[in-house]
Parts: structure tokens; sequence; C-alpha cells
């Protein structure tokens, strides 16, 4: 191959080798803008302007259901990928996805049964395509009233099975809830034990007594039926282990 040649085939190249870094440079022309800070890449940016939800004493047994509104002040599509709730009790629905500059919803369900007397807290975290919050943290709280205090909270009866088992458990309404019992219902324990209830002055007294005679295991609730509005219900947990 002569020098003539040589010198064509490099020319050519030359000339290739420009015009691909011309194109690359159109075609992306962001490359060089993005290394000196002159220009960012669309994120999109999840905010919330009420991240903590309080709500106002409630009864326990109650629903509660809040909506939380996120928002999308970035430039680019905000996608929630996933929402997990601290508590078994809780569920959330929500949008999984929000546009620029645009508003979606998260809304929690809340069942508070199980959390009388005690100051409900729940942690939210939304996993999304925010680079910069992939786990956004949102919570809700609130005090939880029960319609009773009742002691014990259960019985349990072990032993021999021809032993005499017996519980009494008392019964004391919430003044916030004035209310009275109006009977109450074994279920499952219908032939496993008997009861008497007795009202006090301020209170309740409700005897439970064995009536199982031979071995063998039950569990079940009595459920107390009220007049109060809110409540209509006090459920009382007994279980048997007898030998």
């Amino acid at each position: 191959m002569n020098v003539f040649k040589i010198f064509v085939y490099l020319i050519i190249g030359l000339i290739f080798a420009a015009f691909v870094y011309s194109s690359d440079q159109l075609l992306f022309p962001d490359n060089n803008l993005f290394e000196t800070g002159e220009f960012t890449r669309a994120l999109p940016i999840i905010k919330c302007d009420a991240e903590n939800f309080q709500f106002s004493r409630v009864l326990e047994g109650h629903i509660i259901t809040h909506t939380y509104v996120i928002k999308n002040t970035g430039d680019a599509i905000l996608k929630i990928l996933n929402v997990k709730t601290g508590c078994g009790c809780s569920s959330a629905t929500y949008d999984t996805e929000i546009r620029p500059g645009q508003t979606g919803n998260l809304t929690l369900k809340i069942d508070t049964n199980g959390y009388g007397g005690k100051q409900y807290r729940d942690v939210i975290h939304i996993i999304s395509n925010d680079p910069n919050t992939p786990d956004f943290i949102l919570s809700a709280s609130g005090p939880v009233e029960t319609l009773a205090t009742v002691s014990p909270k259960g019985v349990s009866f072990k032993g021999k099975c021809t032993a005499l088992h017996e519980a009494m458990i008392k019964i004391e309404p919430n003044r916030n809830y004035a209310f009275e019992i109006t009977g109450f219902d074994l279920g499952q324990l219908k032939d496993k034990v008997v009861c008497n209830l007795i009202k006090q002055e301020s209170a309740y007294l409700l005897s439970v007594r064995n009536q199982m005679q031979t071995p063998g295991r039950y569990w079940g609730k009595i459920v107390l039926n009220t007049n109060c509005q809110n409540s209509k219900q006090l459920n009382l947990w007994v279980s048997a282990n007898l030998k």
C-alpha cells in the first residue's frame, strides 16, 4: 500500500471520528453540563405538609381513617414502590404514581382493638424512587380509651379436672361512657363454663366456674352485651388445660 492510500485512509478515519464525536455531543449535550453542574437530571422529590397525624381520644374498637396528601415537588414522575406500616392493625392504600407538581393520596386505616388504655403509635414507611429520600417516614398516634377496666382481663384454669376451678372478674365502667351490662353470651364456652353476673354500686362482678369434668382443653370468649352507643360489647377470654 503506497503512502498516498495510507494518507487518504488516515484522513477518512479522522473525519469519521470527528463526526461520531460531534454526533454524540448533539445527541447527549448534557454530558459536559452534568460534569460542570450547569444542568441537573430530572428527579422526583417526595414531600408531605403534615407528616405526623395525631388523633383525638377514641374508644377502643373505633376504626380511624386518615389521608396523607403526598406531593411531588420534583420534575420527574414519583413512583411509590411500597408502603409499610409498623402495626398489623393498620393498613394503607395509596396512589402509585404522582406526576411532577401534582399530589396523591395515602389513606391509613387503623383498628384500635386491643389498644384500650394505651397510647397508639405507628410509623409508616413510604418506599419510592426519590433518590434523596427513598424511605420517607410518616407517623400516627393518639390515646385509646377502654369502655371499662376489667380485672383480670382473662381467666386460665389449670390442674385436675375434678378440682373446683372458679374465678371472679371485676368490670368497672369508664365514667366517660356510662352504660349497663344487659347480659352475656358464652358462645363456644356454653358447655364448658357457667357464669353469674352481679351488679354493684359502681362495678360488676362476673363469676366464671369450670364445668368440664374430663381431661382436656378449651379456649374462647365471653361476650358482655352493653347498652353503650359507642361500643356494644366487652370480650373476656377464658382458657383451660385440665388433666
